[in-house]
This record gives structure tokens, C-alpha cells and sequence, in this order.
């Protein structure tokens, strides 16, 4: 390559393109008020999209160059499969574990029976047989340490009084057995 053959750029004035007078030209039109459902929910495919537009931009008397869409390249000849990440939703369960209720009283604590003025008695009464029968109770099921909301009635359900026998277990038998014998040895 010879040195005469590159040229250094320099500066270079562009000249405004011609304009036309305002004869030649006519503003666009723009429209003021909002288009009515039938031309906003008009259904087209892309094709006809295409060519009303192309329509419209040849009544406009502009010297806009014509309305022109680029090709759409073919993605591919056979199906189309999608590789999609994982996804993880987290959803929030509607039932509630917690830890082993050994004093409960489940009709005016859970269910909102209220038995008037006999009220405080029957519920000192559920809380001293609950706590003769703690030893009972902590033994009759050894492995299970949770318990769920799952199964119950909702609180403010209507629900009758009923009363809550507990279950027979012979771990539990053992276990208030050998509480009484442990008492009885300690304080004899």
C-alpha cells in the first residue's frame, strides 16, 4: 500500500437535506381523541396488522417513505422445545405445627365456649386434672413431639361442648404408674 492511497478524514460540512415548501408538505394529522373499543379490541393477525398500517400511511398525504416491516427470519423447522429454568414457589401452608399441648382446654380456648359464672371453676378443675394426668400424658406417645392445627375446627367455628377423653396407652399407664410409685418413695 502506498501512503497517497489512505487519506487522513477531515472535517466535512453536511449540508441540510432539501426541504420542501410548505405547499408541498402537510403536517401529519395527529389524532386528538381516543379510538373507540371496536378499533382498540380489533382482532388481527400480524399479516393483516401489517398491511392496515401500510394502508394508512398511504393516505396520509406525507412525504414519509412507505411503511416497511423487516423480514421475520424462520427460527427453526421442526418443533419448538423451551428449556426452562426451575422454578420454586413457596406457599404457605394453612395449618400451624407446634410443640405438644399438655394444659389445654380445647372447647373455651380454641372453640370460645364460655359456660358463665361456672366458667373459672370448670376450667381450674380441667387444669388440676391435666396436671394429675401430665405424667400419663408426656409417656403415652414418647416419639411424637409436634402437633398440628390440621384436622381441628377452625377457632370461632360452631362446634358443640364436647369432652376429650384421653386415648389409652400402656407406655402412659406406666409412666403415671412409676410418677405415683417415685412421689410415694419421696414423700412417703
Amino acid at each position: 500500500m502506498s501512503s497517497s492511497a489512505i487519506q487522513q478524514v477531515r472535517y466535512q460540512t453536511m449540508s441540510p437535506a432539501p426541504r420542501g415548501t410548505s405547499d408541498d408538505v402537510t403536517q401529519p394529522v395527529i389524532q386528538l381523541e381516543p379510538p373507540g373499543p371496536l378499533r382498540v379490541f380489533q382482532l388481527d393477525t400480524e399479516a393483516k396488522l401489517q398491511e392496515r398500517m401500510r394502508q394508512e400511511a398511504r393516505e396520509r398525504p406525507t412525504t414519509e417513505p412507505a411503511v416497511q416491516f423487516p423480514a421475520e427470519p424462520k427460527v427453526t423447522g421442526g418443533a419448538i422445545f423451551r428449556n426452562f429454568a426451575p422454578q420454586t414457589e413457596v406457599v404457605e401452608p394453612n395449618y400451624v405445627c407446634y410443640g405438644r399441648l399438655y394444659f389445654e382446654d380445647k372447647n373455651s380456648e380454641r372453640y370460645g365456649w364460655d359456660l358463665g359464672f361456672i366458667q373459672p371453676v370448670v376450667s381450674t378443675g380441667l387444669f388440676f386434672w391435666d396436671l394429675a394426668a401430665l405424667p400419663y400424658n408426656i409417656c403415652a406417645q414418647p416419639c411424637w413431639h409436634f402437633e398440628s392445627s390440621a384436622g381441628y375446627c377452625l377457632p370461632g367455628d360452631p362446634v358443640p361442648y364436647l369432652l376429650y377423653p384421653p386415648n389409652l396407652s400402656v407406655t402412659g399407664v406406666l409412666g403415671e404408674a412409676s410418677t405415683a410409685v417415685a412421689l410415694l418413695a419421696i414423700f412417703p
